[in-house]
Protein backbone atom coordinates (compact mmCIF):
# COMPACT_ATOMS: atom_id res chain seq x y z
CA UNK A 1 0.00 0.00 0.00
CA UNK A 2 0.98 3.27 -0.68
CA UNK A 3 2.31 5.46 2.27
CA UNK A 4 -0.45 8.37 1.30
CA UNK A 5 -3.02 5.94 1.78
CA UNK A 6 -2.88 6.87 5.13
CA UNK A 7 -4.84 9.93 4.57
CA UNK A 8 -7.84 7.81 3.83
CA UNK A 9 -7.77 5.82 7.37
CA UNK A 10 -11.00 6.92 9.41
CA UNK A 11 -10.79 5.43 12.68
CA UNK A 12 -15.01 5.68 14.02
CA UNK A 13 -15.22 3.12 17.40
CA UNK A 14 -14.24 4.55 21.00
CA UNK A 15 -11.02 2.98 22.61
CA UNK A 16 -11.21 -0.35 22.85
CA UNK A 17 -11.47 -1.86 26.79
CA UNK A 18 -9.37 -4.68 27.94
CA UNK A 19 -10.76 -7.61 29.27
CA UNK A 20 -14.57 -7.57 27.65
CA UNK A 21 -16.87 -10.14 27.81
CA UNK A 22 -17.41 -13.26 25.22
CA UNK A 23 -20.61 -11.21 24.29
CA UNK A 24 -18.77 -7.79 23.40
CA UNK A 25 -16.51 -7.29 20.04
CA UNK A 26 -13.49 -5.54 19.03
CA UNK A 27 -14.07 -3.74 15.71
CA UNK A 28 -12.46 -1.49 13.77
CA UNK A 29 -14.43 1.12 11.55
CA UNK A 30 -12.41 2.26 8.56
CA UNK A 31 -12.45 2.76 4.73
CA UNK A 32 -9.22 0.36 4.45
CA UNK A 33 -9.26 -3.35 3.07
CA UNK A 34 -9.59 -4.85 6.34
CA UNK A 35 -11.86 -4.21 9.30
CA UNK A 36 -11.12 -6.48 12.15
CA UNK A 37 -13.81 -8.02 14.88
CA UNK A 38 -12.93 -10.18 17.96
CA UNK A 39 -16.19 -12.15 19.08
CA UNK A 40 -16.92 -15.93 19.89
CA UNK A 41 -13.84 -16.84 20.32
CA UNK A 42 -12.47 -16.16 16.97
CA UNK A 43 -10.68 -13.57 14.59
CA UNK A 44 -13.28 -11.21 12.13
CA UNK A 45 -11.79 -9.86 9.43
CA UNK A 46 -14.25 -8.03 6.94
CA UNK A 47 -17.29 -10.05 8.55
CA UNK A 48 -15.78 -13.63 8.47
CA UNK A 49 -14.07 -15.93 10.45
CA UNK A 50 -10.15 -16.06 10.18
CA UNK A 51 -8.14 -18.93 10.93
CA UNK A 52 -4.36 -17.58 11.93
CA UNK A 53 -2.03 -19.74 9.14
CA UNK A 54 1.26 -18.12 10.53
CA UNK A 55 4.32 -18.63 10.48
CA UNK A 56 6.85 -17.42 12.71
CA UNK A 57 9.89 -15.06 11.09
CA UNK A 58 12.47 -12.77 11.66
CA UNK A 59 14.94 -11.01 8.66
CA UNK A 60 18.16 -10.00 9.77
CA UNK A 61 18.79 -13.71 10.66
CA UNK A 62 20.33 -15.18 8.35
CA UNK A 63 23.86 -17.31 8.27
CA UNK A 64 26.17 -14.01 9.71
CA UNK A 65 23.74 -12.24 10.92
CA UNK A 66 22.07 -11.12 14.74
CA UNK A 67 18.91 -9.72 14.34
CA UNK A 68 19.49 -7.98 17.82
CA UNK A 69 23.06 -6.63 17.30
CA UNK A 70 24.23 -6.08 13.74
CA UNK A 71 22.81 -2.45 13.02
CA UNK A 72 19.45 -2.82 11.75
CA UNK A 73 18.64 -2.90 8.24
CA UNK A 74 15.75 -3.58 5.83
CA UNK A 75 16.82 -6.58 3.75
CA UNK A 76 13.82 -5.67 1.43
CA UNK A 77 14.89 -7.41 -1.28
CA UNK A 78 15.51 -11.07 0.60
CA UNK A 79 12.05 -9.94 2.43
CA UNK A 80 10.11 -10.17 -0.33
CA UNK A 81 11.77 -13.47 -1.65
CA UNK A 82 10.54 -14.97 1.79
CA UNK A 83 6.92 -13.41 1.94
CA UNK A 84 6.66 -14.77 -1.31
CA UNK A 85 7.63 -17.90 -0.09
CA UNK A 86 5.75 -17.94 2.93
CA UNK A 87 2.85 -16.97 0.79
CA UNK A 88 2.92 -19.73 -1.83
CA UNK A 89 3.74 -22.06 1.25
CA UNK A 90 -0.37 -22.14 2.31
CA UNK A 91 0.21 -19.03 5.02
CA UNK A 92 -2.03 -16.36 5.17
CA UNK A 93 0.11 -14.17 8.14
CA UNK A 94 3.10 -13.82 9.73
CA UNK A 95 4.62 -13.57 13.47
CA UNK A 96 7.60 -11.27 14.21
CA UNK A 97 9.36 -10.91 17.73
CA UNK A 98 10.68 -8.05 17.20
CA UNK A 99 8.62 -4.22 15.28
CA UNK A 100 8.93 -3.63 11.65
CA UNK A 101 10.50 -0.53 10.06
CA UNK A 102 7.79 1.43 7.87
CA UNK A 103 9.55 0.02 4.82
CA UNK A 104 9.07 -3.23 6.04
CA UNK A 105 5.33 -3.07 6.62
CA UNK A 106 4.52 -1.68 3.39
CA UNK A 107 5.99 -4.67 1.66
CA UNK A 108 3.78 -6.51 4.38
CA UNK A 109 1.23 -4.86 3.25
CA UNK A 110 1.85 -5.73 -0.68
CA UNK A 111 2.21 -8.88 -0.06
CA UNK A 112 -1.02 -9.46 0.80
CA UNK A 113 -0.17 -11.55 4.18
CA UNK A 114 -1.31 -10.22 7.80
CA UNK A 115 1.08 -9.67 10.57
CA UNK A 116 0.80 -10.62 14.39
CA UNK A 117 3.83 -7.67 15.10
CA UNK A 118 5.88 -8.64 18.33
CA UNK A 119 7.78 -5.74 19.83
CA UNK A 120 11.57 -5.64 20.99
CA UNK A 121 11.11 -5.25 24.47
CA UNK A 122 13.91 -7.30 26.52
CA UNK A 123 11.99 -9.61 29.20
CA UNK A 124 15.26 -9.43 31.71
CA UNK A 125 14.90 -5.70 31.63
CA UNK A 126 13.73 -4.44 35.27
CA UNK A 127 9.95 -3.79 34.61
CA UNK A 128 9.55 -0.92 37.27
CA UNK A 129 12.97 0.92 36.20
CA UNK A 130 11.86 4.46 35.18
CA UNK A 131 14.63 4.54 32.19
CA UNK A 132 13.35 1.05 30.78
CA UNK A 133 10.14 2.39 31.18
CA UNK A 134 10.76 5.23 29.16
CA UNK A 135 12.73 3.53 26.75
CA UNK A 136 9.49 1.12 26.02
CA UNK A 137 7.46 4.19 26.15
CA UNK A 138 9.73 6.23 23.33
CA UNK A 139 10.03 2.99 21.24
CA UNK A 140 6.61 2.29 21.09
CA UNK A 141 5.13 6.47 20.22
CA UNK A 142 7.90 6.17 17.22
CA UNK A 143 6.60 2.74 16.05
CA UNK A 144 2.74 4.20 16.66
CA UNK A 145 3.95 7.28 14.11
CA UNK A 146 3.24 4.76 11.43
CA UNK A 147 1.92 1.94 12.15
CA UNK A 148 -1.14 2.71 12.15
CA UNK A 149 -1.15 3.44 7.95
CA UNK A 150 -1.00 -0.32 7.66
CA UNK A 151 -3.79 -2.23 8.35
CA UNK A 152 -2.13 -5.89 7.39
CA UNK A 153 -0.95 -5.69 11.25
CA UNK A 154 -3.82 -7.97 12.60
CA UNK A 155 -2.19 -8.21 16.65
CA UNK A 156 0.75 -6.85 18.74
CA UNK A 157 2.63 -8.98 21.13
CA UNK A 158 4.01 -6.36 23.95
CA UNK A 159 6.61 -8.96 25.04
CA UNK A 160 7.94 -12.81 24.56
CA UNK A 161 8.33 -14.99 27.33
CA UNK A 162 8.71 -13.35 30.94
CA UNK A 163 10.54 -15.25 33.22
CA UNK A 164 8.16 -16.24 36.39
CA UNK A 165 11.33 -15.50 39.35
CA UNK A 166 12.28 -12.72 37.50
CA UNK A 167 9.01 -11.23 37.82
CA UNK A 168 8.74 -11.94 41.33
CA UNK A 169 12.27 -10.11 41.35
CA UNK A 170 11.06 -6.74 40.05
CA UNK A 171 7.38 -7.44 41.29
CA UNK A 172 3.77 -8.40 39.93
CA UNK A 173 2.59 -4.54 40.01
CA UNK A 174 6.38 -3.47 38.18
CA UNK A 175 4.71 -5.38 35.58
CA UNK A 176 1.16 -5.49 34.87
CA UNK A 177 1.75 -1.36 34.92
CA UNK A 178 4.90 -2.15 32.12
CA UNK A 179 2.33 -4.19 30.17
CA UNK A 180 -1.11 -1.67 30.77
CA UNK A 181 0.97 1.07 29.71
CA UNK A 182 1.88 -0.70 26.22
CA UNK A 183 -1.33 -1.86 25.80
CA UNK A 184 -3.16 1.36 26.64
CA UNK A 185 -0.76 3.21 24.51
CA UNK A 186 -2.03 0.56 21.19
CA UNK A 187 -5.20 1.15 22.19
CA UNK A 188 -5.41 4.84 21.74
CA UNK A 189 -2.56 5.16 19.39
CA UNK A 190 -3.81 2.21 16.63
CA UNK A 191 -7.38 1.74 18.27
CA UNK A 192 -8.96 -1.51 18.01
CA UNK A 193 -5.70 -3.65 16.86
CA UNK A 194 -5.62 -6.52 19.53
CA UNK A 195 -3.13 -6.78 22.10
CA UNK A 196 -1.23 -9.84 23.98
CA UNK A 197 1.92 -11.42 24.87
CA UNK A 198 3.69 -14.56 24.11
CA UNK A 199 4.00 -16.01 27.55
CA UNK A 200 5.59 -19.70 27.27
CA UNK A 201 2.78 -22.03 28.84
CA UNK A 202 5.02 -24.24 30.66
CA UNK A 203 6.26 -21.02 33.11
CA UNK A 204 3.17 -18.50 32.31
CA UNK A 205 0.43 -21.02 33.34
CA UNK A 206 0.16 -19.21 36.47
CA UNK A 207 -0.54 -16.11 34.96
CA UNK A 208 -3.66 -14.39 34.31
CA UNK A 209 -4.32 -12.85 30.96
CA UNK A 210 -7.47 -11.27 31.31
CA UNK A 211 -5.83 -7.82 31.01
CA UNK A 212 -5.10 -8.69 27.24
CA UNK A 213 -7.57 -8.90 24.33
CA UNK A 214 -6.12 -12.51 23.32
CA UNK A 215 -4.70 -15.37 24.49
CA UNK A 216 -1.25 -16.23 23.25
CA UNK A 217 1.35 -18.95 24.41
CA UNK A 218 4.77 -20.02 23.10
CA UNK A 219 4.07 -24.08 23.75
CA UNK A 220 6.60 -27.42 23.34
CA UNK A 221 4.95 -30.74 23.47
CA UNK A 222 8.22 -32.26 25.58
CA UNK A 223 7.16 -35.11 28.20
CA UNK A 224 7.46 -33.23 31.52
CA UNK A 225 5.17 -31.35 33.85
CA UNK A 226 2.02 -31.16 32.45
CA UNK A 227 2.55 -32.58 29.15
CA UNK A 228 3.64 -35.08 30.96
CA UNK A 229 0.52 -35.71 33.27
CA UNK A 230 -2.04 -33.96 30.98
CA UNK A 231 -0.88 -34.91 27.41
CA UNK A 232 -0.50 -32.12 24.56
CA UNK A 233 -3.35 -31.29 23.82
CA UNK A 234 -5.11 -30.90 27.51
CA UNK A 235 -2.79 -29.28 28.63
CA UNK A 236 -2.85 -26.50 26.34
CA UNK A 237 -6.72 -26.94 26.31
CA UNK A 238 -6.38 -26.19 30.37
CA UNK A 239 -4.65 -22.87 29.89
CA UNK A 240 -7.49 -21.45 27.65
CA UNK A 241 -9.77 -22.89 30.26
CA UNK A 242 -8.31 -21.57 33.02
CA UNK A 243 -8.41 -18.33 30.98
CA UNK A 244 -12.18 -18.59 30.44
CA UNK A 245 -12.68 -19.61 26.92
CA UNK A 246 -13.86 -15.61 26.55
CA UNK A 247 -11.44 -14.51 23.85
CA UNK A 248 -9.55 -15.83 20.91
CA UNK A 249 -6.44 -18.44 21.25
CA UNK A 250 -3.55 -18.18 19.58
CA UNK A 251 -0.59 -20.68 19.44
CA UNK A 252 2.69 -17.84 18.93
CA UNK A 253 5.31 -20.41 18.87
CA UNK A 254 5.75 -24.50 18.60
CA UNK A 255 8.17 -26.73 16.98
CA UNK A 256 10.82 -28.98 16.71
CA UNK A 257 14.56 -28.61 16.26
CA UNK A 258 16.48 -31.09 13.84
CA UNK A 259 19.86 -30.20 15.24
CA UNK A 260 22.82 -33.22 14.25
CA UNK A 261 23.61 -33.51 18.20
CA UNK A 262 22.07 -32.03 21.38
CA UNK A 263 18.92 -31.72 23.24
CA UNK A 264 16.92 -33.46 25.21
CA UNK A 265 13.91 -35.19 24.23
CA UNK A 266 12.16 -34.13 21.04
CA UNK A 267 14.25 -30.88 21.90
CA UNK A 268 17.43 -31.24 19.30
CA UNK A 269 18.04 -34.25 17.22
CA UNK A 270 15.24 -34.78 15.55
CA UNK A 271 15.04 -36.40 12.19
CA UNK A 272 13.42 -34.54 8.89
CA UNK A 273 10.60 -37.06 9.08
CA UNK A 274 10.03 -36.84 13.00
CA UNK A 275 10.04 -32.56 12.24
CA UNK A 276 7.87 -33.02 9.61
CA UNK A 277 5.61 -35.61 11.33
CA UNK A 278 6.41 -33.80 14.77
CA UNK A 279 4.94 -30.03 13.39
CA UNK A 280 1.53 -31.97 11.87
CA UNK A 281 0.66 -33.75 15.02
CA UNK A 282 1.31 -30.47 17.42
CA UNK A 283 -1.33 -28.53 14.97
CA UNK A 284 -4.04 -31.37 15.16
CA UNK A 285 -3.68 -30.97 18.91
CA UNK A 286 -3.84 -27.20 18.97
CA UNK A 287 -6.35 -26.95 16.99
CA UNK A 288 -7.89 -29.59 19.53
CA UNK A 289 -6.93 -27.63 22.13
CA UNK A 290 -9.38 -24.56 20.98
CA UNK A 291 -6.24 -23.00 18.86
CA UNK A 292 -7.51 -20.36 16.00
CA UNK A 293 -4.40 -19.31 15.35
CA UNK A 294 -0.86 -21.03 14.53
CA UNK A 295 2.70 -19.52 14.26
CA UNK A 296 5.08 -22.53 14.04
CA UNK A 297 8.78 -21.93 14.77
CA UNK A 298 10.36 -21.03 12.64
CA UNK A 299 10.77 -19.96 8.79
CA UNK A 300 14.17 -19.84 9.07
CA UNK A 301 17.32 -21.29 11.07
CA UNK A 302 18.90 -18.60 13.11
CA UNK A 303 22.66 -19.37 13.12
CA UNK A 304 23.00 -16.33 16.02
CA UNK A 305 21.49 -18.35 18.83
CA UNK A 306 24.73 -20.35 19.64
CA UNK A 307 26.67 -16.96 19.74
CA UNK A 308 28.54 -17.40 16.55
CA UNK A 309 26.41 -16.05 13.91
CA UNK A 310 28.69 -17.43 11.44
CA UNK A 311 28.88 -21.09 12.44
CA UNK A 312 25.82 -23.74 12.19
CA UNK A 313 26.10 -25.00 15.86
CA UNK A 314 25.85 -29.19 15.44
CA UNK A 315 25.34 -28.73 19.78
CA UNK A 316 22.32 -25.88 19.67
CA UNK A 317 18.81 -27.01 19.32
CA UNK A 318 17.62 -23.07 18.88
CA UNK A 319 19.67 -22.99 15.95
CA UNK A 320 17.69 -25.64 13.94
CA UNK A 321 14.42 -25.27 14.20
CA UNK A 322 13.64 -23.79 10.58
CA UNK A 323 11.39 -25.13 7.73
CA UNK A 324 14.11 -23.65 5.33
CA UNK A 325 17.54 -24.53 5.92
CA UNK A 326 20.81 -23.02 4.64
CA UNK A 327 24.22 -24.86 3.47
CA UNK A 328 26.94 -22.41 4.15
CA UNK A 329 27.31 -18.85 5.29
CA UNK A 330 27.25 -17.53 1.78
CA UNK A 331 23.54 -18.85 1.15
CA UNK A 332 21.09 -16.08 1.29
CA UNK A 333 18.15 -17.59 -0.26
CA UNK A 334 18.43 -21.02 1.26
CA UNK A 335 15.78 -24.53 0.67
CA UNK A 336 12.58 -25.84 2.07
CA UNK A 337 13.28 -29.18 4.34
CA UNK A 338 10.41 -31.29 3.86
CA UNK A 339 8.14 -29.77 7.08
CA UNK A 340 7.39 -27.25 4.58
CA UNK A 341 5.80 -29.08 1.69
CA UNK A 342 4.05 -31.23 4.79
CA UNK A 343 2.70 -28.39 6.05
CA UNK A 344 1.93 -26.88 3.23
CA UNK A 345 -0.25 -29.66 2.24
CA UNK A 346 -1.84 -30.24 5.78
CA UNK A 347 -2.93 -26.75 6.24
CA UNK A 348 -5.34 -26.81 2.46
CA UNK A 349 -8.05 -28.00 4.75
CA UNK A 350 -8.27 -27.57 8.57
CA UNK A 351 -10.64 -29.47 10.42
CA UNK A 352 -11.59 -27.07 13.55
CA UNK A 353 -14.93 -29.58 14.18
CA UNK A 354 -14.87 -32.34 15.17
CA UNK A 355 -11.83 -31.99 17.45
CA UNK A 356 -10.03 -35.43 17.93
CA UNK A 357 -10.84 -37.02 21.90
CA UNK A 358 -13.75 -35.67 22.39
CA UNK A 359 -16.90 -37.04 23.84
CA UNK A 360 -20.64 -36.55 21.93
CA UNK A 361 -23.33 -37.99 23.84
CA UNK A 362 -27.30 -37.55 23.64
CA UNK A 363 -27.34 -36.60 20.19
CA UNK A 364 -26.78 -37.65 16.63
CA UNK A 365 -25.47 -34.84 15.03
CA UNK A 366 -22.29 -32.86 15.64
CA UNK A 367 -20.80 -29.67 14.37
CA UNK A 368 -18.92 -29.49 10.96
CA UNK A 369 -16.03 -26.43 10.93
CA UNK A 370 -13.13 -26.11 8.21
CA UNK A 371 -10.96 -23.87 6.81
CA UNK A 372 -10.32 -24.61 3.58
CA UNK A 373 -8.37 -22.66 0.98
CA UNK A 374 -8.94 -22.32 -3.08
CA UNK A 375 -7.84 -25.76 -3.88
CA UNK A 376 -10.33 -27.48 -1.35
CA UNK A 377 -13.79 -27.93 -3.97
CA UNK A 378 -14.92 -31.19 -1.98
CA UNK A 379 -14.98 -32.87 1.38
CA UNK A 380 -16.28 -36.32 1.88
CA UNK A 381 -16.70 -37.83 5.32
CA UNK A 382 -16.33 -41.48 6.22
CA UNK A 383 -17.38 -44.19 9.27
CA UNK A 384 -16.46 -47.81 8.47
CA UNK A 385 -15.80 -46.80 4.58
CA UNK A 386 -19.48 -45.51 4.23
CA UNK A 387 -19.77 -41.93 2.98
CA UNK A 388 -22.05 -40.65 6.00
CA UNK A 389 -21.19 -36.88 4.52
CA UNK A 390 -20.25 -35.10 0.96
CA UNK A 391 -20.23 -31.26 0.49
CA UNK A 392 -18.88 -29.30 -2.91
CA UNK A 393 -17.13 -26.32 -1.72
CA UNK A 394 -17.69 -23.16 -3.23
CA UNK A 395 -15.54 -20.86 -1.61
CA UNK A 396 -12.25 -20.61 0.19
CA UNK A 397 -11.91 -20.15 4.39
CA UNK A 398 -14.18 -21.12 6.93
CA UNK A 399 -17.25 -23.66 6.40
CA UNK A 400 -19.87 -25.29 8.98
CA UNK A 401 -22.33 -27.52 8.56
CA UNK A 402 -23.80 -30.84 10.64
CA UNK A 403 -23.07 -34.47 10.35
CA UNK A 404 -25.39 -37.21 11.08
CA UNK A 405 -23.78 -39.90 13.34
CA UNK A 406 -25.72 -43.36 14.25
CA UNK A 407 -23.47 -44.49 16.85
CA UNK A 408 -24.29 -48.35 18.13
CA UNK A 409 -23.96 -47.77 21.58
CA UNK A 410 -21.31 -46.54 23.04
CA UNK A 411 -19.05 -46.29 20.29
CA UNK A 412 -15.41 -45.44 18.88
CA UNK A 413 -15.64 -43.76 15.55
CA UNK A 414 -13.07 -42.91 13.73
CA UNK A 415 -13.81 -40.31 10.90
CA UNK A 416 -12.39 -40.34 7.72
CA UNK A 417 -11.90 -36.81 6.17
CA UNK A 418 -11.14 -36.58 2.74
CA UNK A 419 -10.15 -33.17 0.46
CA UNK A 420 -10.65 -33.15 -3.09
CA UNK A 421 -9.73 -30.55 -5.47
CA UNK A 422 -11.95 -29.42 -8.36
CA UNK A 423 -10.92 -32.09 -11.24
CA UNK A 424 -11.86 -34.72 -8.20
CA UNK A 425 -8.36 -35.54 -7.43
CA UNK A 426 -7.40 -36.10 -3.18
CA UNK A 427 -5.54 -33.15 -1.80
CA UNK A 428 -5.85 -34.48 1.98
CA UNK A 429 -6.62 -37.34 4.17
CA UNK A 430 -6.92 -37.05 7.61
CA UNK A 431 -9.17 -38.62 10.78
CA UNK A 432 -10.59 -37.81 13.95
CA UNK A 433 -11.55 -40.09 16.54
CA UNK A 434 -14.65 -39.35 18.71
CA UNK A 435 -16.48 -41.22 21.62
CA UNK A 436 -20.27 -40.99 20.41
CA UNK A 437 -23.03 -42.21 22.16
CA UNK A 438 -26.89 -41.65 21.58
CA UNK A 439 -27.22 -41.81 25.46
CA UNK A 440 -24.82 -40.43 28.44
CA UNK A 441 -21.63 -42.04 29.11
CA UNK A 442 -20.11 -42.25 32.39
CA UNK A 443 -16.36 -41.71 31.99
CA UNK A 444 -13.54 -42.57 34.42
CA UNK A 445 -12.67 -39.43 37.00
CA UNK A 446 -9.09 -38.50 38.49
CA UNK A 447 -8.67 -35.49 41.65
CA UNK A 448 -5.77 -34.70 43.20
CA UNK A 449 -5.78 -33.04 46.88
CA UNK A 450 -2.71 -30.94 47.07
CA UNK A 451 -0.79 -29.66 50.69
CA UNK A 452 -0.31 -27.11 51.41
CA UNK A 453 -3.45 -25.81 49.75
CA UNK A 454 -3.41 -22.34 48.90
CA UNK A 455 0.14 -21.16 50.70
CA UNK A 456 3.83 -22.87 49.39
CA UNK A 457 4.65 -20.70 53.16
CA UNK A 458 2.65 -23.39 55.18
CA UNK A 459 5.19 -26.56 54.73
CA UNK A 460 8.61 -27.32 53.40
CA UNK A 461 7.25 -30.48 52.05
CA UNK A 462 4.09 -30.79 49.21
CA UNK A 463 2.35 -33.94 48.70
CA UNK A 464 -0.48 -34.79 45.86
CA UNK A 465 -2.95 -37.48 46.62
CA UNK A 466 -4.53 -38.91 43.37
CA UNK A 467 -8.00 -40.48 43.54
CA UNK A 468 -8.60 -42.25 40.14
CA UNK A 469 -12.50 -43.85 40.08
CA UNK A 470 -12.27 -46.30 37.66
CA UNK A 471 -15.40 -47.44 35.15
CA UNK A 472 -15.73 -50.96 34.14
CA UNK A 473 -15.94 -50.01 30.20
CA UNK A 474 -12.58 -47.79 30.32
CA UNK A 475 -8.90 -49.53 30.63
CA UNK A 476 -6.39 -47.56 32.39
CA UNK A 477 -3.19 -47.19 30.16
CA UNK A 478 0.31 -47.22 31.39
CA UNK A 479 1.32 -45.44 34.58
CA UNK A 480 0.23 -42.64 36.92
CA UNK A 481 2.49 -39.31 36.20
CA UNK A 482 2.73 -36.86 39.05
CA UNK A 483 4.39 -33.82 38.55
CA UNK A 484 4.94 -30.91 40.51
CA UNK A 485 6.13 -28.15 38.52
CA UNK A 486 8.00 -25.63 40.69
CA UNK A 487 8.94 -22.90 37.74
CA UNK A 488 12.66 -22.81 38.76
CA UNK A 489 13.20 -20.99 35.32
CA UNK A 490 13.10 -23.83 32.60
CA UNK A 491 13.22 -26.41 35.13
CA UNK A 492 9.57 -27.85 35.40
CA UNK A 493 10.33 -29.55 38.95
CA UNK A 494 10.47 -32.84 40.17
CA UNK A 495 7.59 -35.89 38.34
CA UNK A 496 6.91 -39.79 39.20
CA UNK A 497 5.54 -42.81 37.98
CA UNK A 498 3.20 -44.39 39.64
CA UNK A 499 2.23 -48.19 38.79
CA UNK A 500 -1.19 -48.87 39.20
CA UNK A 501 -1.23 -52.59 38.03
CA UNK A 502 -1.94 -54.08 40.75
CA UNK A 503 -4.75 -51.99 41.64
CA UNK A 504 -6.52 -52.49 38.39
CA UNK A 505 -9.69 -54.57 39.97
CA UNK A 506 -10.54 -51.78 42.15
CA UNK A 507 -13.36 -48.84 41.59
CA UNK A 508 -11.03 -46.44 43.65
CA UNK A 509 -7.47 -45.99 42.93
CA UNK A 510 -5.26 -44.03 45.90
CA UNK A 511 -1.59 -42.84 45.28
CA UNK A 512 0.29 -40.21 47.55
CA UNK A 513 3.82 -39.04 46.74
CA UNK A 514 5.57 -36.06 48.16
CA UNK A 515 7.48 -33.59 46.94
CA UNK A 516 10.43 -30.61 48.42
CA UNK A 517 9.24 -27.21 47.97
CA UNK A 518 12.33 -25.02 47.61
CA UNK A 519 12.33 -21.97 48.99
CA UNK A 520 12.78 -19.67 45.63
CA UNK A 521 9.71 -21.40 44.57
CA UNK A 522 7.26 -19.01 43.82
CA UNK A 523 4.37 -20.73 42.31
CA UNK A 524 3.66 -24.72 42.05
CA UNK A 525 1.39 -26.17 39.64
CA UNK A 526 0.93 -29.19 40.87
CA UNK A 527 -0.95 -32.28 38.30
CA UNK A 528 -1.69 -35.71 38.11
CA UNK A 529 -3.03 -37.71 35.03
CA UNK A 530 -3.07 -41.43 33.35
CA UNK A 531 -4.19 -43.10 30.19
CA UNK A 532 -7.60 -44.38 29.50
CA UNK A 533 -9.04 -46.75 26.74
CA UNK A 534 -11.51 -47.16 25.00
CA UNK A 535 -11.54 -49.19 21.56
CA UNK A 536 -10.04 -46.72 19.51
CA UNK A 537 -10.23 -44.04 22.10
CA UNK A 538 -7.94 -42.74 24.18
CA UNK A 539 -7.90 -40.00 26.09
CA UNK A 540 -6.39 -38.73 29.19
CA UNK A 541 -7.95 -38.00 32.91
CA UNK A 542 -6.02 -35.68 35.27
CA UNK A 543 -6.20 -32.41 37.28
CA UNK A 544 -4.37 -29.81 38.06
CA UNK A 545 -4.02 -26.99 41.31
CA UNK A 546 -2.03 -23.69 41.49
CA UNK A 547 -0.40 -22.85 44.78
CA UNK A 548 1.40 -19.11 45.43
CA UNK A 549 4.30 -18.31 48.13
CA UNK A 550 2.10 -15.58 49.72
CA UNK A 551 0.33 -12.90 47.57
CA UNK A 552 3.48 -11.85 45.61
CA UNK A 553 1.27 -12.50 42.11
CA UNK A 554 -1.75 -11.28 43.06
CA UNK A 555 -1.79 -8.41 40.55
CA UNK A 556 -1.60 -10.92 37.70
CA UNK A 557 -2.60 -14.16 39.26
CA UNK A 558 -5.52 -16.11 38.63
Amino acid sequence: MKQNLALIFTLCLALLVCGCSQSETIAITETTATKIELKDNWYYLNGEKFFIKAIGYEIGARPGQHPYEDEKKDHLELMKFDLDNIKKGGYNTIRTWSQFSEAQLKLVQESGLKLIMGLEVNPEEDYGDPKFINHCKIQLENILKYAPKYDCIITYLVINEPQTDHIHKVSAKAFKDLMKMMVDMIHEGHPNIPVTLSANAMISDWMDESMYDAYAYNCYGYNEGQTATMGFRDYIKGLNELNGLDKPFIITEFGHSVSPKGGFGSFGSRTLKEQSEGLVSNYRDLMDAGAVGMCPFYYADGWWKGGEKSIHNKEQPEEWFGFWGYKDVNDKYGSPRPVWFAMRDYMKGLIISPKNKTVHTNTTTIPLEFYNDATIKKIVVKNRDEIIYSKNITSEGYFADQLTINPVGMEAMELAFEFFDSEDNSVKNESIIILASKTAIELPKLTIEVTPEKDLNDVKVGSIKTKIETNENFKLIGDLIVSYNTHLGWDVGPQVSVSVNDQLDKKVITSENFFDIPDNCWVVNASAGISVRYGKFTFKIHDQKIIYRGDWAKEISR
